[in-house]
């Protein structure tokens, strides 16, 4: 999505709620239909919606108070009140009126599940070569039997966190990852 040529930065979360009002723009999107498409049967309050929406408002340069964009309908939900021109590529006209909202391709679900997956395994690499050089030189202090060298002991330890780390860290984000693709609940998977 940009705004005046500019990309948008937005979560996932966030860039479904605007999504959602945009796909109903005119029209009032109510709190269970946000919960429901947005949230998918995750228990949040109202004020997850609410802070939801200020950051929107946030991002695209709408007050609450004039909005241009997203309208509150007090105790019932939201309206997208911005005239919507959808376009074909990711950029732009140069003729676009202002407060006109172009949203450009959202990333394909494989994209997503893909890097989800890729983030999760490189923090999971960083947590085993922390946790490989804590152990390896907790295990390099006392004398080794037979004369082994510290550091190999601090290589070997390294590696093997580093290892472990990598294939679970791998296998957890890409499980989280598929099961939110699908649209089931990430954390009991």
């Amino acid at each position: 999505m940009l705004r005046d040529g500019v990309p948008v930065d937005l979560n996932a979360r966030y860039l479904d709620a605007l999504a959602l009002l945009v796909r109903n723009a005119g029209s009032l999107v109510g709190k269970d239909l946000f919960l429901g498409e947005v949230w998918k049967d995750v228990p949040v309050t109202d004020e997850a919606l609410t802070q939801c929406i200020r950051l929107l408002r946030q991002r695209l340069g709408d007050d609450a108070s004039r909005p241009h964009f997203i309208e509150t309908v007090s105790k019932r939900g939201y309206r997208f009140i911005a005239e919507v021109n959808w376009r074909e590529g990711s950029a732009p006209a140069e003729d676009s009126a202002p407060h006109t909202l172009h949203p450009s391709a959202a990333p394909s679900a494989l994209r997503r599940v893909a890097m989800m997956a890729g983030a999760g395994t490189l923090g999971a690499g960083g947590a085993g070569l922390i946790g490989g050089l804590a152990y390896g030189f907790v295990a390099a202090t006392p004398p080794l039997p037979g004369g082994g060298g510290a550091a190999s002991s601090v290589f070997v330890l390294l590696w093997l966190t580093l290892a472990v780390a990598f294939v679970g860290g791998a296998g957890v984000s890409l499980g989280i990852a598929i099961a939110e693709a699908a649209g089931k609940r990430p954390w009991l998977t």
